[in-house]
C-alpha cells in the first residue's frame, strides 16, 4: 500500500473517523517505525486537542434524567460470542482492499474534513496565542509600573524612617535643653505634621496603585480570554515610524482595548486622540503616554463597529477635537 495512502489517513485517525479496519491497518503501519506518520500525529492530536474549547456551550436536554434511569432498569443484552478469525481473516482485517483506501481518498468530503479542521484549529490557535501574547504583555507593563511605584514608595518610607529619627532627636534634645521648651515643641509638632502627612501620602499611594491594577486586571483579562476577540495592528506613519499599535475589540460587546508602544512624548497642551474612521472619523477617546512611551486605552463602546473601515491616532490639542486636525501618528486597516 502506497506511503501516501497512509499520509491522508493522518487527520483522520487523529480525530477518530477511520473505521476499524482502516485504524488497524494505520495503528500496523506507525508500528513500523515510520518517524513521518508519528511525527504527523502528534501535531494533529495536539490540534484536535483544542477543538472543544472552540465549540458552543450546549444545554442539557430535560428528558436526560428520565432516559438514564430507563436505561438503567433494562435488562442488559447477551452478548453474542463472535467466531475467532483465522490467521487469513486477521490479515485481511488489518489490511484493508486498496478500494477502500481509494473511495475514502476521492471522497470530496472527507478530503474536505482536514482542511477545514486545520484551517479552523489553525484561526484558532493563532488568536489564542496572540490573546495570550497580548495578556503576557500587558501583565509584565502592569509589574513594571508596580515595581516603579515600589521604588516611590521606599523613598517615601525612607523619608518617613528619617522624619522619625528627626522626631526623636528632637525629643532627646527636648530633654537636654528644658529652657528652650517652646521653640523645641513648636518644632517637633512641626515635624510630627510633616511625618504624618508623609504617611499619609504612603498609605493613598499604595491604594491607589493596588485600586489601579487590580480594576485593570479583573477588567481586561476576561475581555482578553474572549475567543470572540480580534486583533487589528495600526502602524506608525512618517510622523513616528518607530511607533505601532495593537486594538483589541470584542464585535458582541462593542469593547476595545488599545496597546500603543513607541509613541512620541506628548508636547504640553496636546493629547492623543484615536479615531474609528466611517464615511467620516469619529472620536473613540483620548489617551497619554507613560515614561516608557507606552500608552493604554479602554474603550467601553465603539460605535457603529460593523462599518468601520480603519482606524487612526491624531496628535490634537488638549480635550480633543470633533474631527482630526493635528498629524496622523498611527494607521490601521480594518
Amino acid at each position: 500500500m502506497p506511503h501516501e495512502q497512509f499520509e491522508e489517513a493522518v487527520p483522520l485517525y487523529a480525530i477518530g473517523t477511520l473505521d476499524s479496519q482502516e485504524r488497524l491497518a494505520f495503528e500496523a503501519h506507525l508500528l513500523t517505525g515510520c518517524t513521518a506518520c508519528r511525527t504527523a500525529l502528534k501535531e494533529f492530536q495536539e490540534v484536535a486537542a483544542l477543538l472543544p474549547y472552540g465549540l458552543p456551550a450546549a444545554a442539557v436536554p430535560p428528558t436526560l434524567g428520565t432516559q438514564v434511569m430507563a436505561a438503567v432498569v433494562q435488562e442488559p443484552p447477551q452478548p453474542k460470542e463472535k467466531p475467532s478469525p483465522t490467521r487469513g481473516q486477521w490479515v485481511d482485517q488489518m489490511l484493508p482492499s486498496r478500494s477502500s483506501w481509494r473511495s475514502l481518498a476521492l471522497s470530496p468530503a472527507l478530503a474536505l474534513v482536514p482542511v477545514l479542521l486545520l484551517a479552523g484549529t489553525g484561526w484558532y490557535a493563532l488568536s489564542l496565542r496572540s490573546q495570550v501574547s497580548l495578556e503576557t504583555a500587558h501583565r509584565q507593563q502592569l509589574e513594571t509600573t508596580l515595581q516603579e511605584e515600589t521604588v516611590r514608595l521606599a523613598t517615601l518610607q525612607r523619608k518617613s524612617a528619617e522624619q522619625e529619627q528627626l522626631v526623636a532627636s528632637l525629643q532627646e534634645e527636648l530633654k537636654r535643653n528644658s529652657g528652650d521648651l517652646s521653640g523645641l515643641q513648636a518644632s517637633l509638632a512641626e515635624r510630627e505634621t510633616e511625618l504624618a502627612r508623609l504617611r499619609t501620602q504612603l498609605a493613598q499611594r499604595e491604594q491607589a496603585t493596588l485600586r489601579k491594577a487590580i480594576v485593570q486586571q479583573d477588567e481586561l483579562v476576561p475581555f482578553l480570554r474572549s475567543p470572540q476577540v480580534k486583533v487589528i495592528a495600526l502602524h506608525g506613519s512618517e510622523m513616528a515610524k518607530s511607533a505601532g499599535a495593537l486594538l483589541l475589540f470584542d464585535p458582541e460587546s462593542k469593547k476595545a482595548f488599545l496597546y500603543a508602544f513607541n509613541m512620541p512624548l506628548l508636547p504640553a497642551g496636546k493629547t492623543y486622540q484615536l479615531w474609528a474612521i466611517l464615511d467620516k472619523p469619529i472620536s473613540a477617546g483620548l489617551f497619554g503616554t507613560d515614561t516608557g512611551h507606552k500608552s493604554r486605552l479602554v474603550i467601553r463602546r465603539i460605535p457603529e463597529l460593523a462599518h468601520i473601515t480603519k482606524f487612526a491616532v491624531s496628535l490634537e490639542p488638549a480635550g480633543g477635537r470633533p474631527q482630526p486636525s493635528g498629524d496622523i501618528y498611527l494607521v490601521g486597516q480594518l
